[in-house]
């Protein structure tokens, strides 16, 4: 199911023996896109503390319980290393988490008992030409830092970055939604997060290596229809792009 970024900010998470708080943020590594840290605000039981909770331990958003489960207890987050979220996320703040939690370098599973164990990766990534797949600290950003950004094309001005639509069944990012230029339309458009070139940090600008045209012939996009594997097929095919398994 996708699930847009802004819609899982604030919502409720629940630890496996009580209520945790609520999400405020998720980080992702640029490389593959792949979500890898929820920002946990824990409000008035650890006095307003912000914890990393893995991946490993997310379950799936319930929009009928309003709630995120996590397959941690209130202990494990409360003992876990600090993470000061004013703070760009530093390597070796991740690496102290990640050896907190028993990671590897790599995607986890998380068995019933809460206790975080190695598993077979379920990650969905890409292999474009050029594609740097390091994956260290310094690939880990929050989503909110682009949102709002700049897209440029090849080309030229596109529009800015408004949501980015989350599958919480592999926690990756699957789309950027855009707001496009009132110049070419008010519409929104989608844009695969393969398709980005590189993002400039400093000047909040993210370019592409598609052109407006290439945009313009994409397939529209309704928010108020579902966003399905056949859309999904039907535009990244449209893009050239093909996600296969590690």
């Amino acid at each position: 199911m996708l699930w847009n970024a802004s819609a899982l900010n604030g919502y409720p998470i629940k630890a496996t023996d009580g209520q945790l708080g609520t999400v405020a943020g998720v980080m992702y590594d640029e490389s593959d896109w792949s979500i890898r840290w929820l920002v946990a605000d824990t409000g008035d039981w650890l006095s307003g503390r912000r914890a990393l909770l893995p991946v490993a331990a997310l379950g799936q958003p319930d929009p009928d319980r309003h709630h995120l489960p996590v397959n941690l207890t209130m202990r494990q987050v409360a003992e876990c290393p600090d993470f000061d979220a004013s703070e760009p996320l530093s390597q070796e703040t991740e690496t102290m988490v990640r050896n907190y939690y028993d990671l590897p370098n790599g995607d986890d599973r998380v068995p019933a008992d809460g206790e975080i164990a190695r598993g077979p990766s379920r990650v969905l990534v890409a292999a474009p030409a050029g594609l740097d797949v390091t994956r260290d600290g310094s690939h880990v950003h929050r989503i909110s830092g682009i949102t709002g950004d700049s897209i440029e094309a090849a080309d030229g001005d596109i529009g800015h970055a408004e949501d980015f639509p989350i599958d919480s069944t592999l926690w990756q990012v699957r789309f950027l939604t855009v707001h496009a230029s009132s110049w070419w339309t008010d519409e929104k458009r989608l844009i695969s997060p393969l398709s980005i070139d590189w993002i400039d940090r400093a000047r909040s600008i993210i370019h592409l290596d598609v052109t407006c045209q290439k945009e313009k012939d994409s397939p529209p996009y309704v928010a108020a229809e579902t966003v399905d594997g056949a859309f999904d097929e039907l535009f990244h095919t449209d893009y050239g792009i093909r996600w296969v398994r590690r």
